[in-house]
This record gives structure tokens, C-alpha cells and sequence, in this order.
């Protein structure tokens, strides 16, 4: 019988404005491993899938799509960007 999961949304198929939208390159993390997607612009709707520091792959959409609800099955987790932290400025102090 047939899983009757809501499908996880892929992260380049929201807009900015979405509730968990994620600026390109998406990276999935399991352990020490991590996979980057980013989209590829020689071939509009192609995207690169690059484990580690290995060969980039250029895949399909379609592809790309099923590669990525795979690995999310498999226990990776997409991460999320680290937010920069602010240094405090400080004010220069008046000599009298």
C-alpha cells in the first residue's frame, strides 16, 4: 500500500517570501558528508549535485528532484544558513 505522505517540497521550488525559503546553493548534511545542489546555468533547468569534493554531476530536474527525497529518506538534512553575527561597534570616546 502506498504511503500517504505529504511530499517535502524541494528548496528551489520556493520563492523568497516562502516560509522556508533557502538561498542557492542548497546543502544536505548527514554526519560528515554533505551533498550541494546548485542550479546550473549553462543548461536552464539542470541542476549540479556534488558530493564532498568529488566530480559534479549535471542532472535534470526530474532527477535532481528524486535525488534529493532520496537522500532526505536516507537522513540527510537540508541546512540551513548560519546567520551572521553582528560585532558590536564601538564608539569612539571624546578626548577633553
Amino acid at each position: 500500500m502506498p504511503s500517504k505522505k505529504k511530499p517535502v517540497q524541494v528548496p528551489w521550488d520556493l520563492k523568497v517570501g516562502d516560509d522556508n525559503y533557502l538561498k542557492e546553493p542548497w546543502i544536505l548534511k548527514k554526519g560528515k558528508e554533505f551533498i550541494t545542489i546548485e542550479t546550473n546555468n549553462n543548461t536552464r533547468g539542470n541542476f549540479y549535485l556534488q558530493k564532498n569534493d568529488e566530480k559534479r554531476l549535471s542532472l535534470s530536474a526530474l532527477q535532481t528532484k528524486l535525488t534529493y527525497h532520496q537522500l532526505i529518506e536516507f537522513g540527510y538534512k537540508l541546512q540551513k544558513p548560519k546567520k551572521k553575527r553582528l560585532k558590536a561597534q564601538s564608539i569612539p570616546e571624546e578626548s577633553s
